[in-house]
Order: C-alpha cells, then sequence, then structure tokens
C-alpha cells in the first residue's frame, strides 16, 4: 500500500508539472454578431404609412383635369384662371400647335380708382404730344389689368424696351408683359386640390358669365404634357 500511495503521488506532481510548463490556450473568438433575418414582419404605424401614402396615390391616379375651351384671347384665359383660383381651384395655362414667337406689351400700372385713371391718362397724353412721341395710348377698362394704361405691344423686346426708356423720362414707370403666343387655340386645365374632379356647381359658378365655354375631362396623369398648376 506504501509504494501504491508513493506512486500515486508522484504521479500526480507529474501532471501538475506538465500543465505547469505546456502552453496556455487561446481565448476562444468571440461569435461575431449577426444581422436579423428579414422575417417579413411590418411594424404597425410603418403599415399604416403606407397604406395612407398608397390611399394618395391611387386618389391622385383617379383625380379628373377639366380642359376649358372657348376663350378667344390670352386676358381673357388669365382673367378666367385668376377667378378660379380665387374659387380655390388649381389653373393652368395650355397653348395648343406650334410656339410662335412672343409679344410684348407696354402698360402703366393700373390705378387705384377709374377716375385717377383718367387723369393720368389724360397728363401722359399731354407730355406724349409736348415731347412729340407718337406713342397709342388707353385706358383698359376690364381684366387684371383694369384701370391701366396701355402703351401699345410690340412684336420686338428691345422696340418696347425703347418705348419704354421714352416714357420713363417723362416721369412715368411703364411695365413690359410678355405675350406667349402659338398657332393653336387656348386651353385652361383646372384640377380640383382635394377632390377627385371639378364639380358641376363649381363649374357653373366660373360659367355664369361665359355660356359660351366648354369643358372636357382627362385623367390628370395622362396628359401629355402636364401643364402647371398654380
Amino acid at each position: 500500500m506504501r509504494y501504491i500511495a508513493l506512486f500515486l503521488l508522484l504521479l500526480n506532481l507529474a501532471y501538475f508539472g506538465w500543465n505547469l510548463t505546456r502552453p496556455a490556450p487561446e481565448p476562444a473568438a468571440e461569435p461575431q454578431s449577426r444581422p436579423l433575418l428579414n422575417t417579413g414582419l411590418t411594424l404597425l404605424s410603418e403599415f399604416e404609412a403606407d397604406s395612407e401614402l398608397q390611399a394618395r396615390l391611387n386618389a391622385l391616379a383617379s383625380r379628373q383635369c377639366s380642359g376649358v375651351s372657348g376663350l378667344s384671347t390670352l386676358d381673357e384665359a388669365n382673367e378666367f384662371m385668376a377667378q378660379a383660383r380665387a374659387a380655390g381651384l388649381e389653373a393652368a395655362l395650355e397653348l395648343q400647335g406650334e410656339a410662335l414667337e412672343p409679344q410684348y406689351r407696354l402698360y402703366l400700372p393700373p390705378a387705384s380708382s377709374r377716375s385717377i385713371a383718367t387723369i393720368t391718362l389724360d397728363g401722359l397724353a399731354e407730355r406724349l404730344q409736348q415731347a412729340e412721341l407718337e406713342i397709342d395710348s388707353y385706358l383698359i377698362t376690364r381684366g387684371l389689368l383694369e384701370n391701366a394704361i396701355a402703351l401699345g405691344v410690340y412684336g420686338d423686346l428691345s422696340r418696347a424696351q425703347d418705348v419704354r426708356a421714352s416714357v420713363a423720362a417723362l416721369g412715368y414707370a411703364p411695365e413690359i408683359e410678355e405675350i406667349p403666343r402659338s398657332t393653336g387655340e387656348i386651353r385652361v386645365w383646372l384640377r380640383h386640390p382635394e377632390a377627385e374632379r371639378v364639380t358641376e356647381a363649381e363649374w357653373l359658378d366660373l360659367t355664369a358669365e361665359r355660356p359660351d365655354l366648354s369643358r372636357s375631362e382627362n385623367l390628370c396623369e395622362t396628359l401629355v404634357q402636364a401643364p402647371q398648376f398654380q
């Protein structure tokens, strides 16, 4: 028994010495984090936002734009668009056919009243005569430029600028407006900012004094050249 105990003691000492002399094991590498798998689950808030966006896109896709025909001049079209915008609608101008060179209208800005505009016109006519300037001038009595004083329409911008300089030398401040032109008809597009289409009641209000106007409806997204609504 003594020899067996001694043998076991020596064996333990040898095992202890072997553990002291062998190299320490390298630490195990930490497992790398793996991205979460896309399970296809969607948060409720994301689903509601996507649903609202899709609903708006569907509403836009089904909106009707009304094309208005029968407007004889650009001034009439601009006046009609101003009335439509005042009623809460969006409006845009389209000149059909091939584009032509624009013209340029020279005018004095509208006065605050018809009487003041008349006095201004009389004074201007007298000064033009004294300066020996042959410029046609007259009072604009309707439209967006009501109570303004027209000083002619010119086919060349440089000519309009020369006349403006001559009138400015008399103490006035004329303005130049570019008038686009084309070979086709003038058309105005109407669109409701929120509803699917312009209602019949809204159309009747706009055309109460314009019975000759007509309209046709098209999906807004199918317009070949989308007009710039304002």
